[in-house]
């Protein structure tokens, strides 16, 4: 009788040991799926005929509508981030260099903050003025965006390139 008494609390407490190191699973806690969201935007691109041609006849834009993948919830990085490519459309183009990097991007009291960093960040007044605007009418186009704050690594700075001011918000209120 002792035996089994013996044994049955042995196998009790071993029981209770491995039990202990377990995590009991809570039916309330969800592991975090990735869900991929889709948002429909307005895209502006470079009009590849007014950079060959500089006739300010010419539209300088091109707008392309089309859905965008939105990568952690952030529409500004998945805005940005999306006019870097390529758009394969006719006569648009990008001018926002492949190698230029955005570091964040928020929206607060309806004005967009685009981060980007200082590592090669440089180009030609035609760029800048590329880079700038491309960003600026997207992102406007938005009924959330009135303004955008661009920030270099951060910070408020006065030029992306060197060419124009970017030192306060910007906002349009007239087609490109």
């Amino acid at each position: 009788m002792k035996k089994i008494i013996s044994i049955t609390l042995s196998l009790l407490i071993l029981f209770m040991l491995c039990n202990c190191t377990k995590k009991t699973p809570n039916p309330n806690e969800k592991e975090p799926v990735n869900i991929q969201k889709q948002i429909a935007v307005s895209l502006y691109y470079a009009n590849e005929k007014y950079i060959e041609t500089g006739n300010e006849e010419l539209e300088k834009f091109i707008v392309v509508k089309k859905p965008i993948d939105l990568k952690n919830n952030n529409i500004v990085l998945s805005i940005v981030n999306e006019l870097k490519k390529n758009p394969n459309i006719n006569n648009a183009t990008t001018g926002i260099p492949e190698n230029v990097a955005f570091l964040d991007g928020k929206i607060k009291d309806k004005i967009a903050y685009v981060d980007v960093s200082s590592e090669n960040l440089s180009g030609s007044s035609l760029q800048e003025f590329f880079v700038i605007n491309q960003i600026l009418y997207s992102l406007t186009f938005l009924d959330d965006i009135e303004k955008v704050q661009f920030l270099i690594d951060g910070k408020k700075e006065e030029s992306l390139m060197g060419h124009f001011l970017i030192n306060e918000p910007l906002s349009t209120n007239v087609n490109p």
